[in-house]
């Protein structure tokens, strides 16, 4: 079940919101400006997840701007309590802009993945690293799937992500594809980046993840009253919370 509610800021303002509120489970995506909030988050967070920001380096650069000791320093000097391997995201405009395939990308998450536990692995990082399964179709993530079980990188870890669930339009395609990896990986702590409200809104779902994050609460909305949208988005998903689990409802928010 959701266990774990990132709020994931994107802007100064929503870093801001986080702040006022002191939520206590943030994602900071590596690959902004933004990412020194992360120092001052670490002051009251309970935990502190560091995205390795595949989505912009991959459409920016088509793949890293900085190197995997700089992104491990990084994580060592903010305390972060996980973070996120460097992979290659699967969406179709990285795809069309730079003509690779989605097997390109999911070799190129499996390869740096592997590197980049080989650095993790001789330095003194406590943070805890998060695969990520990479995919655009079902059948692309169980090939992922299978491709990290050959290399030892399912039974390796308790807590895995899966890649490319933000940006997508179609719900019933984003919960077919989590619920296909909540079987295959039964017993895991299953993370889904970026998901909508609308994909949460399902028992099944809401069951079989772990975790998941959002920075959409404002999206399209005066900066202003980002604060309110804030705590209207964090409603919401009591009210899931409290629908889906009834008698174990405790409060995601904690004010």
């Amino acid at each position: 079940m959701v266990e774990v509610f990132y709020l994931s800021p994107s802007s100064g303002t929503q870093f801001n919101v986080v702040i006022r509120l002191k939520y206590p489970y943030i994602l900071v995506n590596y690959a902004t400006m933004l990412r020194d909030y992360a120092k001052i988050c670490r002051k009251f967070a309970k935990i502190l997840l560091i995205d390795s920001g595949g989505f912009p380096s991959s459409f920016l650069y088509n793949g890293y701007n900085t190197s995997d000791k700089h992104y491990l320093s990084f994580i060592k000097t903010v305390r972060a309590d996980y973070f996120v391997l460097r992979d290659y995201p699967c969406e179709p405009q990285i795809l069309q802009k730079f003509k690779v395939t989605v097997k390109d990308q999911i070799h190129k998450t499996l390869e740096h993945h592997l590197k980049l536990l080989e650095l993790y692995e001789r330095s003194n990082v406590r943070a805890t690293p998060i695969p990520v399964i990479q995919g655009w179709r079902i059948h692309e993530y169980l090939y992922c799937l299978d491709l990290f079980k050959e290399h030892g990188l399912i039974d390796k870890f308790d807590y895995i992500a899966i890649g490319s669930t933000c940006r997508r339009h179609k719900t019933k395609e984003v919960r077919k594809i989590i619920m296909t990896l909540s079987k295959e990986l039964k017993g895991k702590k299953l993370h889904a980046f970026g998901v909508k409200l609308s994909v949460l809104d399902d028992f099944n779902i809401w069951n079989a993840l772990y975790s998941c994050d959002s920075s959409a609460w404002d999206f399209k909305k005066p900066k202003q009253n980002s604060l309110q949208y804030c705590l209207e988005f964090l409603r919401k998903l009591e009210s899931y919370k409290e629908k889906f689990e009834n008698s174990r409802y405790t409060p995601l928010l904690i004010e």
